[in-house]
């Protein structure tokens, strides 16, 4: 009797048998399900000509942006998802994007998010993000199918009341011209009180990348650990690509965030702002590092950066921003205008016992005519947050002075 033949009797029988090698391990055991819509981009949503199920892409209003489902160079099934774009001339993310919202059940846990990607012609930056938020507006515009603004209008939300709160992202930045199917992976704790979880790829500048084979798995939450006295900051000389790095800077004409191989303060690079006074509102610019761990609760930081201003109309600084489910802290920074030389700048602060993330900054106010340049940054865990002194007792009434009257 053949062993396919016995596997099916025993089957039958309710016997379970198992294969040699196919035991299995206390790992696959804990990694949950594919809990992503249309992963592989095979199904397309309703009678639309090439938008997938499941899936959105961000909204630019620039024609220079092309989203399109790809049936030539699919990694696997008939389909991929395509993002190209033609034009930096303002510097804005483009992607493909998918959101879950996030329950008791998930709180805890690590979302691992992993993606097939490929570059043609890239020129710039590409990316894969996941970011979780306690966020109402929108887990109720998911619920009831309708736009973020309008869920706000029918919750009576107004937008200096959002309830929008991050508390953790992770991402990874690739800039190769040309690649063939490459896995990339981004892994996320999610913290209590979240609700949302948004999941996004694309790029920044210009060229195509193609994405597929999607997935997003819950598993135990790897060990939360901290290292004292060392720089948790990656690529803190800005020697590297930059891909260590997220880049923020609104989408205003003439605004440029670039390492610069001219100015630095040691090594061969350092980082360069500046921009044309062109901006219509002040925005915080500049670069910054996520640091998602929930050790950092309890603690007191520094950050230190060497900083030259060049004929600077505004301000820069370094800045730390502790994420809580109350609220995000940060330690007031000094700030930093006009012309100096090169010059070495700390902060120091205490995380909040709830802390989850700590978002380091080395920013200015745009738009700002001049130059702002960072390099040599750091960002250090010093020990535990100093015990505050209790106030003195308030002295015993003098019963004497009540005696005499």
């Amino acid at each position: 009797m053949s062993l396919t033949r016995i596997a099916r009797l025993l089957a039958l029988t309710g016997v379970l048998l198992l294969m040699p090698g196919a035991i299995p391990t206390a790992s696959a055991a804990a990694r949950s399900t594919n809990l992503l819509v249309n992963p592989g981009f095979e199904e397309p949503r309703g009678h639309h000509p090439w938008m997938p199920a499941g899936w959105d892409t961000s909204i630019t209003g620039q024609l220079s942006v092309f989203f399109s489902r790809d049936t030539f160079l699919a990694r696997s099934g008939h389909y991929a998802a395509s993002v190209a774009n033609l034009s930096a001339m303002i510097y804005m993310a483009h992607s493909w994007s998918q959101s879950l919202i996030v329950d008791r059940s998930m709180w805890g846990k690590d979302a691992v998010f992993s993606l097939w990607t490929r570059d043609n012609g890239l020129q710039g930056r590409a990316f894969i993000r996941a970011v979780i938020y306690r966020d109402t507006l929108s887990k109720m515009a998911k619920i009831w199918g309708v736009t973020r603004d309008k869920a706000a209008d029918t919750l009576n939300i107004k937008a200096v009341d959002d309830p929008l709160m991050e508390l953790g992202w992770k991402y990874q930045y690739f800039r190769e011209p040309e690649t063939e199917w490459v896995r990339r992976e981004v892994r996320l704790f999610i913290p209590p009180t979240t609700n949302f979880l948004r999941l996004s790829a694309g790029l920044c500048g210009t060229g195509q990348v193609l994405l597929d084979d999607a997935s997003l798995t819950l598993e135990p939450a790897q060990p939360a650990t901290l290292l004292l006295h060392v720089n948790l900051l990656a690529d803190p000389g800005f020697e590297g690509d930059g891909t260590a790095w997220e880049y923020s800077l609104p989408a205003f004409p003439g605004i440029h965030v670039e390492r610069d191989t001219l100015e630095a303060h040691s090594g061969k690079a350092c980082m360069r702002y500046y921009d044309e006074g062109e901006g219509v509102n002040m925005v915080v610019t500049g670069v910054c590092q996520p640091i998602v761990n929930r050790a950092l609760a309890g603690k007191h930081v520094r950050v230190t950066a060497w900083i030259k201003t060049d004929s600077l109309r505004g301000t820069a600084n370094a800045a730390v921003w502790f994420k809580t489910p109350l609220r995000p802290e940060h330690p007031v920074p000094t700030l930093y205008s006009e012309t100096h030389d090169w010059m070495q700048i700390s902060l120091e602060g205490d995380a909040p016992k709830d802390t989850y993330e700590a978002l380091v900054w080395f920013m200015y106010q745009s738009p700002a005519r001049g130059r702002v340049y960072f390099d040599d940054v750091s960002f250090e865990v010093l020990g535990d947050t100093p015990k505050r002194p209790r106030p003195p007792k308030s002295p015993p009434p003098d019963k004497s002075s009540k005696k005499k009257r």
